[in-house]
Formats: structure tokens, C-alpha cells, sequence
């Protein structure tokens, strides 16, 4: 049994003549200044010949109808395996990406509060804080209220014109305040104190209102949405950490998040809250840490569960495993993959 990876010459981007032999059956971690030729080694090297030895094996018509692989710069490597990569892209790119639908435990606690969770009230889906029948209808399965803080947004003693909007991006001159002031759909030179309040209404929260325009000698169409509201709804569907930085700034500055009162901060709504099984609602599992989830599963004795149950077990075990079984559920992926 061949029992290491045997690499000989690899002269790749950075690496210099390497030659290296690496341990099969164990973990190995290649560690390095930026630019020391890890991704060289790991991705140029070894997972494309790995690659490329795979296709090989290939019948020469499967061949012919694949991309073509050429060899690394690499004199010889021994004794690859069939290589699985996982890339280094960010997990978790808004804010419904929670521990529990990344590892997809939360699928196989819906299927077993559908099955077994008293009062029954159908499919899994109504246990989602991502599907309509299942969110909270107040925070929209965020389990967290966004809003946009009016205070800071707008200098009340000035215009539209003036420059009354003080978000980044939406001063005077920018492609914003060109476009509202050629909507002419408010008085852009009326104070913001002076604004009605059906007026105010329409500027800060109204649902995209179709504009026809004329344009020399044709007509443009375009859409007005209220400004907090559609701030509100893009912060929303947004991860904090794929933002840039004055972005991130201008979020702690204008937006106030809070916790949604009608959820306690659950996601989920009234009907999918009062399922129990075993006196425990899916919401009060999602908080648990890993630990005291997995000694919960373990408890519930039902035959027909019992697929379910071992699966969920399986990988709530899984994170134990890993050394972050004091993670619940409910913690969004993104500030998981900031803190670890």
C-alpha cells in the first residue's frame, strides 16, 4: 500500500525545484507567508495533475469531449488519488444563512417536526424562516427588524436639492439626486420640515412607482422606490462582511437593528413556534448550542423518525466534532466565519 504522495521537481510560479513527499491517510497543513507557493503546490500542482491522471483513465471518446488538461511543471508525482477540492470562498453571503441551513441540519429538523411534532400542521416547509408559509410575517424570517435611522438620514432644514439625503452615494451631484431631481415626482426645493406627511411617506417608504419620462426625442422608463425603503431591503439581503468598508460604516451610522418583537428574534412564525416535540419547539432547538441539541435528538424514541433522527444526529455530532459544538442553529454563517 502506497503510503505517501511522492512529488519530485515541482518548479511552479514560486516553487523552486521542490521535492516532497506527504503522508496519505492523515491530515497535513501547509503553512506560509503570502506568496510562498501553497496554492502552487496544493491547486497548480497536485490537484491538477491528480486531475489530469483521473481523465486519463477516460476512454479516448470521453476524452476528446472534455476540457483539455495540460501537465504541471512538475518532473513527477506518485501515488494521487482522485482529488476533492474545496475552494476558499466565503460562506454565507446574507443574512438567512444561519449554521443550521449551511450544514443543513435545519432540513432534517423541519422533515421531523412535519412527522411527529404536535399539533401536526404539514410539510416542512412551514418550518422555514425562508419560505412565506413559514417566516415571521413582521421581520420577514430575519428573526431582526432593520431601520433605517430618519434622524441621520435627512437634514430636515434643507431640499431634496440642497442636499437632504446624507447617505453616501446620494449627496448633491450624484447619479441619485440627478435621477430624483429629473423624476420630478416631489418638490425638490422644498424643505424636508415642510414636507407633508403623505409627502414624507412617499419619499421614504413607497413601493416602486413605474416613471415615464421624454428624453430628447424618445421616452426612458424608470422606477422610483422609497429611499428607506429600499435601503432597508437591501441591507437586509446582505451579508455585513461582503460589503466595502465605508459601506460597513454608513450602515453602523444610519441603520438601527433591533430585535423583531413579534418573533423574539425566532424567524419563524406563530403556528410553526407552538409545534413541540417533547415540550421543545424547532425555534427552541435552534438556540440550543450543539451539545445539548444533539442529547435532545437523542432522546426522541420514534420508529418512523428514525431515519431523520440519525441523520440529524449525525451531523450535529459532526460539529462537536470539529470544536464548534457551542454554536447554535440561529448564528448566520458570516459572523461565524468572521469570529473563528
Amino acid at each position: 500500500m502506497n503510503t505517501k504522495i511522492i512529488i519530485k521537481n515541482a518548479h511552479t510560479n514560486n516553487l523552486k525545484a521542490l521535492d516532497l513527499e506527504i503522508p496519505k491517510h492523515k491530515l497535513v497543513v501547509f503553512t506560509g507567508v503570502s506568496g510562498s507557493g501553497k496554492s502552487s503546490l496544493l491547486f497548480n500542482t497536485i490537484y491538477t495533475e491528480a486531475q489530469r491522471q483521473l481523465v486519463e483513465t477516460f476512454s479516448t471518446f470521453a476524452r476528446t469531449r472534455m476540457p483539455k488538461l495540460s501537465r504541471p511543471d512538475v518532473d513527477e508525482i506518485l501515488n494521487l488519488s482522485t482529488p476533492i477540492v474545496i475552494d476558499q470562498k466565503r460562506m454565507g453571503r446574507n443574512l438567512r444563512s444561519t449554521v443550521g441551513t449551511a450544514t443543513e441540519i435545519n432540513t432534517y429538523l423541519r422533515l421531523l417536526y412535519s412527522r411527529i411534532g404536535k399539533p401536526s400542521i404539514g410539510p416542512s416547509f412551514l418550518f422555514s424562516f425562508n419560505h412565506p408559509d413559514g417566516m415571521c410575517p413582521i421581520c420577514h424570517g430575519l428573526g431582526k427588524q432593520v431601520q433605517v435611522d430618519l434622524e441621520r438620514l435627512l437634514a430636515k432644514e434643507k431640499s431634496i436639492y440642497e442636499g437632504a439625503v446624507q447617505y453616501p452615494g446620494m449627496q448633491v451631484g450624484s447619479w441619485f439626486w440627478r435621477e430624483i431631481v429629473a423624476m420630478e415626482l416631489f418638490d425638490v426645493h422644498k424643505k424636508i420640515k415642510d414636507f407633508s406627511k403623505e409627502e414624507l411617506d412617499k419619499f421614504l417608504y413607497t413601493e416602486p412607482i413605474p416613471i415615464t419620462k421624454k428624453h430628447g426625442a424618445g421616452t426612458y422608463s424608470k422606477t422610483y422606490e422609497g429611499i428607506a425603503r429600499k435601503l432597508e431591503k437591501t441591507i437586509t439581503d446582505k451579508a455585513e462582511d461582503e460589503t466595502p468598508d465605508e459601506e460597513k460604516d454608513a450602515y453602523k451610522k444610519f441603520i438601527v437593528y433591533s430585535e423583531c418583537k413579534n418573533c423574539d428574534g425566532t424567524r419563524l412564525n406563530d403556528q410553526a413556534r407552538n409545534v413541540k416535540i417533547n415540550g421543545m419547539s424547532i425555534s427552541e432547538l435552534c438556540q440550543m448550542e450543539q451539545a445539548d441539541l444533539l442529547a435532545f435528538l437523542t432522546e426522541i424514541k420514534d420508529e418512523i423518525a428514525l431515519p431523520i433522527l440519525r441523520k440529524a444526529q449525525y451531523l450535529s455530532a459532526q460539529l462537536c466534532e470539529i470544536g464548534v459544538g457551542y454554536l447554535s442553529l440561529e448564528r448566520t454563517v458570516s459572523t461565524v466565519t468572521r469570529n473563528l
